[in-house]
C-alpha cells in the first residue's frame, strides 16, 4: 500500500512539475503589423502605384462630370424656349448622364479596392512569413498584433525590430 502511494505521489509530482515547466516556457510576443508593413519598401511602391491609378480614374470621372455640367448649363439656358416634349427628352438625358456618373464612381471604387488587394496581398504575406519565422526561431507560443489596440503586458517581447531586420528594413 505504501509503495502504491509513493508511486502515485511521484507520478503526481512529475505531472505538476511538467505542467509548471511547460507553462513557464510559453513565450508571448507582440508586433505592430501595420507599422511593419508600412515600413516595407514594397508598401511605398504599392501606395504610389495605387495613387497613380486613382488619379487616372479620377481624371476619367472628371470628364464625365464636366460633360454633365455642360449639359445642365445648356438645358437651363434653353429651357424657357423648349417645348414640353423637348424638355422631357433633355431631362431624361440629364438623368441618364447622372446615373452613368454614379455607376462610374461605384466602378472606380471597386477597381481601386481590387487593385489595392492585388498590390498589398504579397506584401502582407511577406510580413506574415517573416513574423512566422521569428515565432519559430524564438519559440513563441503566441504573437499579438498591437496595431489593433490590444493591451500588451510588460513581459512580452516586441518583434518589430527583429522583423524589420529579417526583412532588411532599417
Amino acid at each position: 500500500m505504501r509503495k502504491k502511494c509513493t508511486i502515485v505521489l511521484l507520478f503526481f509530482s512529475l505531472t505538476v512539475l511538467t505542467a509548471t515547466r511547460s507553462h513557464a516556457q510559453a513565450k508571448i510576443a507582440y508586433i505592430n503589423m501595420q507599422e511593419l508593413i508600412l515600413s516595407m519598401p514594397e508598401a511605398k511602391l504599392a501606395y504610389d502605384s495605387l495613387q497613380r491609378f486613382e488619379k487616372s480614374l479620377n481624371a476619367d470621372g472628371q470628364t464625365l462630370l464636366t460633360e454633365l455640367q455642360k449639359k445642365m448649363v445648356e438645358f437651363n439656358k434653353n429651357e424657357p424656349t423648349m417645348s414640353a416634349s423637348m424638355k422631357e427628352i433633355k431631362h431624361k438625358e440629364l438623368e441618364t448622364a447622372q446615373v452613368s456618373l454614379e455607376q462610374y464612381r461605384t466602378h472606380m471604387e471597386q477597381q481601386l479596392s481590387n487593385r489595392e488587394q492585388v498590390l498589398t496581398a504579397p506584401i502582407i504575406a511577406k510580413a506574415k512569413k517573416a513574423v512566422a519565422d521569428l515565432v519559430t526561431e524564438g519559440g513563441y507560443a503566441c504573437v499579438l498584433d498591437n496595431s489593433k489596440d490590444i493591451v500588451v503586458a510588460a513581459n512580452c517581447d516586441d518583434l518589430l525590430g527583429a522583423a524589420k531586420k529579417k526583412l532588411g528594413i532599417k
